[in-house]
């Protein structure tokens, strides 16, 4: 059985945005490697929960404290 990645996890419209940042920005494509070699959302930096915020198109506003500690509004149930 194969360990899912946290990029894996991603919700799907998150992950099209971050592949479309990717294509752009060079931060976007670490931020994306960086996904895809983590496997818990505790392993993620604020930095890189801000990066997806900002790169995912997923308003950090709209979130709650739950949601960037787990990432429940971010990864698919």
């Amino acid at each position: 059985m194969k360990i899912k990645t946290i990029y894996n996890k991603l919700k799907t419209d998150v992950k099209q945005h971050l592949n479309s940042s990717a294509r752009k920005y060079d931060t976007a494509k670490r931020l994306k490697y960086t996904l895809m070699s983590k496997t818990a959302w505790h392993e993620l930096t604020v930095q890189e929960i801000y990066d997806i915020s900002l790169f995912g198109s997923v308003y950090l506003h709209n979130l709650s404290a739950s949601d960037i500690l787990c990432g429940g509004a971010i990864l698919k149930k």
